[in-house]
């Protein structure tokens, strides 16, 4: 009799094996000399060590939890320096992340350790909306110092901070204004957009105004701009005495049962300020040169007397951080005719909105920036949840004498995200997906009606900026809600606390800091794995003849491990029995090698084996009795 001892590395006390001969799972060992097994011989397990992940399982019934990134909302009485007293102060709303599929309803999922820790990133990131977040989110298993022992779930949340210098492609911007037949695909085109300059068409009809939207990119929110030149060498609008306007929107997917316009539906454009404009586009920050030539500000924000919203103007002229050329008496809207002006510009900070106009031969001008304590009249609405996602808006108008005025956009700082779209559910902003998904835009506007966002109302709110690097991200919490909670609600549902290794159903404090603006929060628990799943030991390189009728073909498995189902962590296997199998070797075989592996009883391969796996094996003569 023979033992031979099989094994994938030396100890649990090295790295992650990755190569694909010596994984936990599957490994072969080669001899230095041929090793030889006697004519009719037998094999038989003599025993084994495994380190199983086990599995991690879960349903509908603790499959769900949100994440919130925004102000921290307080805890506790009173409220900590910094943090909101309830969550309709601040200028975000919970949003839901379901670890099952749609194909997965009513099945229960068994996924490895890693195979789950993947799971949780892929659906997080997928209900991500803030441009700055998208692709940020991390979730890595954490292990003991030997790599090998689970202990639970690291979740890493940060900001990606970088500006970027973008030009929109050529081609990149569609029409955004009404779905009519005036403005149908087959209708003239009313625009076009080459190397950067917008230009209205003039084989269009003399009263159609060109408005284009570019979705390709979001805005980024951490000192991203937009600048378009209104009259340069390649921009003419203003000079030529056009109505333009320049601004910023969140995408709309659906147009308004009236008038056939991109608004949201809680938008009523019946009840918009008069701005002594002819022509009706959406732009969450805007500015324009109206009908009368006069240099006008506007916005979307909520009105509780019509409970919609609507466009507001915004008293640039009462804005305390306005430039003297327009806060002179008498106050209200600056003519521009007798002045030049060559570009604007907005800049966003965080949730702050800045506007600057260039005036040629005295540079730029602030026309609105926000300033703590200001009539909310005076300056622009926070930079919120329902508009995380800003696109470019150019408007050209049209007179008889200039019917191909033109826009140029300079710059836009739009972010760079894989597989960004905001036609298609969760890859583009929040509320585009409310909307795609029909789940209810009414969500969005339990936002956009709080205090902060009606103008006429003087309750004051201290809107959030960027930090300074490290942490130049905007000054936002990560926070995890695992069970329902009366703080950041609705949380309704919520029920992953115990699967993700957790004691409190609030996750506001991270483990450690990380920059820019965030923070990893590590499970405090190992979260309990159980395994439906039978494990066995093959020897895939000899003669021994077994059938598994699960899958109705010849099999290499060794042994049934029947003591492992339910177990996890370092385990030993050793059966009560040997079951010896014939190798039908009629004479001596010599084995260069040894060819093991574990699999399911579908013969796939047991991959929640991590570290080191030993196998020994007894090889014998054919007792003669048994020939």
């Amino acid at each position: 009799m023979s033992l031979v001892v099989c094994s994938n590395k030396d100890s649990d006390g090295t790295e992650r094996q990755k190569q694909s001969i010596y994984k936990a799972w599957s490994f072969r060992n080669s001899l230095s000399s041929a090793f030889t097994v006697p004519a009719n011989s037998q094999v038989a397990l003599q025993s084994c060590k495994v380190n199983i992940d086990g599995r991690m399982v879960f349903s509908r019934n603790n499959h769900r939890f949100y994440h919130y990134m925004g102000q921290k909302v307080a805890t506790e009485t009173p409220a900590p320096a910094g943090q909101a007293l309830a969550i309709a102060d601040t200028t975000s709303y919970p949003c839901i992340t379901t670890l099952t599929t749609d194909s997965e309803q009513g099945r229960v999922i068994e996924m490895s350790v890693d195979d789950f820790a993947a799971r949780v990133q892929q659906q997080v990131r997928s209900t991500t909306y803030h441009p700055n977040a998208k692709e940020q989110f991390t979730c890595d298993v954490l292990r003991n110092a030997s790599s090998v022992d689970f202990l639970g779930y690291s979740l890493k949340s940060i900001q990606n901070v970088i500006v970027p210098t973008f030009a929109p492609a050529t081609g990149s911007f569609e029409q955004w204004y009404r779905d009519d037949d005036e403005y149908a695909p087959t209708a003239p085109a009313t625009f076009t957009y080459i190397g950067g300059v917008f230009k209205r068409e003039s084989s269009n009809n003399i009263l159609t105004t060109a408005v284009g939207i570019c979705p390709s990119r979001p805005l980024s929110l951490t000192e991203g701009e937009l600048k378009v030149n209104i009259s340069t060498a390649s921009a003419n609008a203003n000079a030529s005495g056009v109505e333009w306007h320049v601004g910023l929107s969140r995408f709309i997917n659906e147009v308004t049962d009236s008038g056939g316009y991109y608004y949201p539906d809680y938008y009523d454009y019946g009840k918009d300020a008069n701005i002594r404009t002819s022509e009706e586009c959406h732009m969450d920050f805007a500015v324009c040169r109206n009908m009368d030539g006069e240099l006008v500000v506007y916005q979307s924000a909520y009105d509780p007397v019509h409970e919609c919203t609507r466009r507001y103007e915004v008293e640039y002229w009462n804005n305390p951080e306005a430039d003297g050329t327009f806060t002179k008496a008498p106050l209200g809207r600056f003519s521009m005719d007798g002045t030049s002006f060559d570009y604007v510009k907005f800049k966003v900070d965080g949730e702050q909105v800045s506007l600057v106009i260039n005036i040629v031969g005295t540079g730029e001008a602030t026309l609105v920036d926000y300033s703590a304590g200001a009539d909310k009249k005076y300056m622009f609405k926070p930079v919120n949840q329902a508009c995380w996602c800003l696109h470019p808006v150019l408007m050209v108008g049209v007179t008889t004498a200039n019917q191909e005025s033109t826009l140029e956009l300079a710059n836009f700082g739009g972010m760079n995200i894989t597989d960004y779209n905001p036609k298609i559910i969760n890859k583009g902003g929040w509320f585009e997906t409310l909307e795609l998904t029909q789940a209810g835009t009414f969500r969005a506007l339990s936002v956009e009606e709080r205090l902060w966002n009606q103008p006429d109302e003087g309750t004051a709110y201290a809107q959030i900026k960027t930090g300074t690097a490290p942490n130049n991200g905007v000054n936002y919490s990560f926070v995890y809600i695992l069970e329902p909670s009366d703080v950041y609600k609705p949380t309704f549902g919520a029920n992953a606390r115990q699967l993700l290794g957790f004691n409190n159903a609030i996750l506001q404090n991270p483990n450690s800091l990380v920059a820019p603006n965030g923070g990893i929060y590590n499970s405090v628990f190992t979260p309990s794995r159980v395994s439906s799943y039978a494990m066995f030991v093959k020897l895939n390189n000899f003669g021994q003849k077994v059938v598994n009728a699960r899958t109705g073909f010849e099999s290499k498995i060794l042994s049934h491990l029947t003591d492992l189902e339910t177990l996890s962590g370092r385990q030993t296997y050793e059966p009560k029995n040997l079951i010896w199998l014939d190798l039908d070797n009629p004479a001596d075989m010599n084995v260069n090698e040894f060819d093991i592996s574990f699999c399911y009883a579908n013969e796939q391969y047991a991959t929640i084996l991590t570290g080191q796996s030993i196998v020994c094996l007894y090889f014998r003569t054919k007792p003669k009795e048994l020939m």
